[in-house]
This record gives structure tokens, C-alpha cells and sequence, in this order.
């Protein structure tokens, strides 16, 4: 299928900006500059700068999609928002663009996760399955809050921003450290057969070296997280290493079983919290969208009514009391 393709590259590019942009690439900036160090960091910016112009012109692609197959299913103001999101990426594109666009982009942005969070929510079964949602969903709706806060002061030359955001960017922030958790408690700890252990084992070392990176230069960890994810770790480091070895053992679940919970995952991480540059809140838009279940076309033979028991690997819910399978959707 087409969105499996897509999907595929998408990862793949995000991965190539978020790893070699945003964190090779500046961790290289504490390493003494010799010729060699100075050569390997010179091609690591160079292909760096082509992985994000590639990465944003698929995921403002992947908007577009969204708004073209939102039209087709449901019509209406979903699909205009995100159209609109669409070409307003493209117009902040411009020398000096205006900052009421900035504002209305963001708006625009606070009213998408709004509704696939609710949206998907109402639809899905179970409040683990709502929560699973509605978590994530929360913390892309948190740090895009945070920057319209920040946006319509500055263009209304208000003096601040007020005292309460940056108790927004921390429980934003928090909500982040929580989806691993709740997307392993739906779609992770119920799952079983070969490879289990060892995707917990991938988990579990990363989470290890994590925890050897911040107990060995806090500072430096720090500086390293907040650059490329976002996260200013001011939370229990323990916290921190719980939820990225569940979020990898849930990743690698959900991979080996073909849910697109795993492009969900992988697009939030390369995303991260907060994100400034409107490409890495379209991958955050279309992680929300592949957990809100958009990326499933309705067919005739899947709509019989089935069981409240549903292989999470599998299949998702959808709204009406029917089940879409997603068996095109599988990685």
C-alpha cells in the first residue's frame, strides 16, 4: 500500500534529521577539533541540512494527505484545518513573514490535537485505550500552548511572557515522560511471543546508558536532551530511564507485530517536545493521526460488529462499535 512506502521514508528521513542534526552534529561541538574531527563534522551538517528539507517536504506532504483523505471520509472543518495548516507551513516559509501568521498556525495547531485527541478517544474502548490517546495528544496540545503563549506576547509587545508558562512547559514535558508508559500498558505489556525479552533487553541497555550519561555529567546530559528532544530532564532521572526502556520495549513490540503504533513512536521522538520548526509538529500531527486510527480506509467486509476483545497488535477501534483492521498498515 501506498501509506506503507510512505510511512517507511518518513521514519527514515526523520530519523537521519533527528539523529545527525540535532544530536550528532552538536554533541560534536564538545569534541577538540581535530582536521579529521572538523572533516567528519562538516559532512555530518551537510547531510544533516539535506535530511530536514527532506524530512519537511514529506511531512508537509503527509499533512496534505491527511487533509485529502479527511475529505474523503469525513469532509468538513478537519480537513480544511489542515489544509490551511498546510499552507500556512508554506507561507512562514517567507523572508519576513508575519507573526499573527506564526499565531494562527499555532491556533490551528492546538485545535488538530484537540480533536484527534478527543475525537479518537470517544471512539476508542476502554479508558486505557483513551488514555493511550489522549496522553500524547496532551503533550503536543502543552508545548504548542507554551509557544502561543510566548508568540502573542511577543506581537503584542507584552511585556513577559507570564509567570505560569513555564508550569506549562513542565507538565507539558511530564505528559511526554508518561506516553511511553501508556502506550506499553495498551500495546506492549499484553503482547507476547518471540522477541519479547529481547526487545525489554534493548529497552533495559538503553535506559542503562542513559542513566551512566546523566549520573556522569549531569550537565552535559542536560544540554545534550534539551537539544535534541526537547526535555529539560527536570524530573527523577529514574523516571526518565523507565520510560525509555518501556517506550523501546514497545517500539520493538509493536515493529515485530506490524501496529503502526510504531511509526506513532518513532515520529513523536524524532518530533520532540515543544518543537519550534513547523516540519517537527507536522510529524507529531501525523503521529497523533496514525494513533487516532486516520491512516485506516473503511471497507465493507471489516464492518461487521466484532468482540470487546481486540489483539492490539493487530487491529484498532474505530468509532460505532466496529473494528478496522490495519493489516495494510503493517510496517
Amino acid at each position: 500500500m501506498p501509506e506503507k512506502q510512505f510511512f517507511r521514508l518518513l521514519v527514515l528521513v526523520a530519523l537521519a534529521d533527528w539523529l545527525v542534526s540535532r544530536s550528532l552534529a552538536r554533541m560534536a561541538i564538545f569534541i577538540p577539533k581535530t582536521p579529521l574531527i572538523i572533516t567528519i563534522y562538516r559532512d555530518l551538517s551537510f547531510a544533516g541540512q539535506y535530511a530536514s528539507v527532506l524530512c519537511a517536504l514529506l511531512a508537509l506532504f503527509g499533512i496534505g494527505w491527511i487533509a485529502w483523505r479527511l475529505r474523503r471520509r469525513f469532509g468538513g472543518v478537519s480537513s480544511v484545518a489542515f489544509a490551511c495548516l498546510g499552507l500556512l507551513g508554506l507561507a512562514l516559509l517567507l523572508p519576513v513573514p508575519n507573526g499573527w501568521l506564526q499565531i494562527i498556525s499555532l491556533l490551528l495547531v492546538l485545535g488538530i490535537a484537540a480533536w484527534l485527541g478527543v475525537s479518537a478517544s470517544m471512539s476508542a474502548r476502554g479508558i486505557d485505550r483513551k488514555i493511550a490517546i489522549l496522553v500524547p495528544a496532551a503533550a503536543v496540545w502543552m508545548g504548542s500552548l507554551y509557544h502561543t503563549i510566548q508568540s502573542l506576547y511577543s506581537v503584542l509587545r507584552l511585556p513577559g511572557p507570564p509567570a505560569y508558562t513555564p508550569a506549562i512547559f513542565n507538565l507539558g514535558e511530564l505528559l511526554v515522560v508518561l506516553t511511553p508508559f501508556c502506550l506499553w500498558w495498551v500495546y506492549g505489556r499484553q503482547n507476547g511471543g518471540r522477541g519479547i525479552a529481547r526487545a525489554y533487553l534493548w529497552g533495559f541497555l538503553s535506559a542503562a546508558l542513559f542513566m551512566i550519561s546523566r549520573l556522569a555529567n549531569p550537565a552535559m546530559a542536560g544540554i545534550l536532551a534539551i537539544w535534541s528532544t526537547g526535555l529539560t530532564l527536570y524530573l527523577p532521572a529514574l523516571l526518565y530511564a523507565a520510560a525509555l526502556w518501556l517506550g523501546i520495549a514497545t517500539l520493538l513490540i509493536s515493529r515485530k507485530q506490524g501496529s503502526p503504533v510504531a511509526w506513532a513512536l518513532l515520529l513523536l521522538a524524532c518530533a520532540g517536545y515543544a518543537p519550534q520548526l513547523s516540519s517537527q509538529i507536522f510529524l507529531s500531527l501525523i503521529a497523533l493521526s496514525l494513533l487516532a486510527n486516520l491512516w485506516v480506509e473503511p471497507s465493507a467486509a471489516l464492518l461487521a460488529p466484532t468482540p470487546p476483545v481486540i489483539d492490539a497488535g493487530a487491529r484498532y477501534e474505530s468509532g460505532g462499535g466496529h473494528s478496522l483492521n490495519s493489516e495494510h498498515l503493517r510496517i
